[in-house]
């Protein structure tokens, strides 16, 4: 935790800031030097105070911070969705691995929503059975779950996802909209309004729940208007026409942020006041928002590498680019720059600036003046809190960069530190079919030879290490804390000893997690990996939290089921 990183410098910042533009921004209360220092670049910077300020806009529409379901899909950053999950927050889910996060993040059953175009329909009877909420399009993925569920009833909620005729769409044209508009008529989303009676008329699941979603980064209210109305219409239809009782309306996500000085976007509050006035007291009403939320609560760092002159076009190649911001170099999305004292590079010019990667395509803003700016400089893009984390890549073998969190009372802690390279799932899955075979330098080694060259500790004294538990506490469902002491012969913990006690521990949680008192059933594990930051010394105590994740079926078999278990 480093401390006043910012307001520390407040007297230098005044100065440094009379040049900046006249709207204020967070981040220009942030000492990027010293940051960059500290941790480097490329990294990611999100503001909690942002995303609780968001929050509370949403709220004062919902009323209740429960009826807010963050998508996963929006920022899948374990340490910033917390946030959303203390606050209360529901999470909407498109498979199981964003549904374990959003487990890990400590959201309850009741608040997970599920959809997606292709779903997993035994993980959709699962979360229906448990309680969770299911949102479905498709009449034949419909018909399967109506045969697997049976006649048997179920405590979640089932939602049918439609799409209405809408005649508001976006109020200016964007070349990213392409990309964007999931409510279009012709969308591979939702159920045409006009099968919906036929529709529910043939099933026997009760659906007491619909869902619409008109697109991303909307730039005007009206279209939120249009598909309430909508909604309303068609409960009304329901009701009269149908077994149905809708008693839930999801009005999804959509609206947009600014991402330039001049964008013309409705605020959260705007967006509120033109749907409260058409609620109605018989619905609970929902929302998705994923942008409008998270957006602007996360900029990120970079530093200019390269500064180089192409026939008399001026380049800055900063040390991030399309392996983090495809939606800015592919989809379109509009991205501002500033530099390091707050103000904004011109988005006129002969100049360019570009990521680092090997594709002409990696170039975040395409015109722009660069007099000024040197190698070893500091930019901040803002606005980066949606779909850059999610769509990152590995190309060119780049990796995530770290990620910081700034409270607020202006506090910095590292939330995630970059990309493990070890943990690329590239490496993990890697199965070689054949051992490459080469004649050169062939040898045999000894007995002896080996014997000389191998650890003692592992071989004779690693099975002396004893360890035993301490404060062993089940804090909350699939949550563990305990302490940990090791006696060894060496002075610190080695990881195949480290390796047995996650193990023992994963084995005992999962046992009480089954409700058993006593071990009297095999468990075992299909895959474990272990990252060790620091040395361990043996002889003291540590502690070991420990999150188990919703059972579920095994990747190794269909017949076996299995949790995932995270520890740190």
């Amino acid at each position: 935790m480093i401390n006043q990183i910012t307001k520390s410098h407040q007297a230098n910042l005044e100065t440094e800031f009379q040049s900046s533009p006249p709207k204020s921004y967070w981040f220009q209360q942030l000492d990027l030097a010293e940051i960059a220092r500290q941790y480097s670049t490329p990294l990611y910077i999100t503001n909690r105070a942002q995303i609780l300020s968001n929050l509370q806009a949403f709220k004062n529409i919902l009323g209740e911070n429960k009826y807010i379901y963050f998508p996963v899909k929006v920022n899948p950053c374990l340490a910033t969705f917390k946030i959303l999950a203390e606050q209360g927050c529901g999470a909407d889910c498109a498979s199981s691995r964003e549904i374990q996060l959003a487990r890990l993040a400590g959201i309850p059953t009741s608040q997970l929503s599920y959809y997606s175009p292709a779903p997993d329909l035994s993980l959709a009877v699962t979360l229906l059975q448990d309680g969770g909420n299911v949102i479905i399009d498709s009449i034949s993925k419909v018909t399967a779950l109506e045969a697997q569920l049976g006649n048997i009833p179920f405590s979640g909620k089932l939602f049918l996802r439609v799409n209405p005729p809408l005649y508001n769409s976006y109020g200016a044209k964007a070349d990213y909209q392409k990309h964007t508009s999931h409510g279009s008529l012709t969308s591979q989303f939702g159920l045409p309004t006009e099968e919906v009676l036929p529709f529910l008329n043939a099933t026997k699941l009760p659906f007491s729940g619909l869902h619409v979603h008109v697109g991303t980064q909307m730039d005007n209210v009206e279209v939120f208007q249009e598909s309430l109305d909508v909604l309303h219409e068609l409960c009304d239809t329901i009701h009269a026409l149908t077994h149905h009782i809708i008693t839930d309306l999801n009005l999804g996500g959509g609206l947009g942020i600014p991402t330039q000085e001049e964008d013309q976007f409705p605020s959260i509050t705007e967006l509120g006041d033109a749907l409260k006035s058409k609620f109605r007291p018989e619905f609970t009403y929902k929302m998705e928002p994923g942008n409008a939320l998270f957006g602007n609560a996360t900029a990120l760092l970079t530093r200019v590498v390269t500064r180089k002159s192409t026939r008399g076009k001026g380049w800055a190649i900063v040390d991030v680019g399309s392996d983090q911001l495809l939606k800015v170099t592919l989809a379109g999305f509009a991205q501002e720059i500033f530099r390091a004292d707050g103000t904004v590079l011109p988005k006129s010019g002969l100049d360019s600036v570009a990521g680092p990667l090997c594709f002409a395509g990696d170039v975040l803003l395409p015109e722009t003046d660069l007099r000024g700016v040197k190698e070893g400089d500091l930019l901040l893009l803002p606005n980066n809190g949606a779909y850059c984390r999610s769509i990152g890549n590995h190309f060119n073998g780049y990796s995530e960069p770290a990620t910081l969190i700034v409270d607020d009372s202006q506090e910095i802690g590292l939330a995630y530190t970059s990309e493990d390279p070890y943990w690329e799932p590239t490496i993990q899955s890697f199965q070689p079919y054949y051992r490459e075979e080469s004649d050169l330098f062939p040898k045999t080694f000894s007995d002896q030879q080996v014997e000389n060259i191998r650890s003692v500790y592992l071989n004779k004294q690693c099975g002396k290490d004893t360890y035993s538990f301490h404060d062993f506490t089940r804090v909350a469902k699939g949550h563990y804390e305990m302490s940990i002491e090791v006696d060894s012969p060496v002075a610190f913990i080695s990881l195949p000893t480290v390796i047995r006690i996650i193990s023992d521990a994963a084995v005992a949680v999962t046992i009480d997690n089954l409700g058993l008192a006593e071990k009297n059933i095999s468990v075992w594990g299909s895959r474990s990996t272990v990252s060790l930051n620091s040395i361990l010394r043996s002889k003291r105590r540590h502690r070991l939290s420990l999150y188990l994740t919703p059972m579920m079926n095994s990747s190794n078999s269909k017949k076996q089921r299995a949790y995932r278990l995270t520890g740190n």
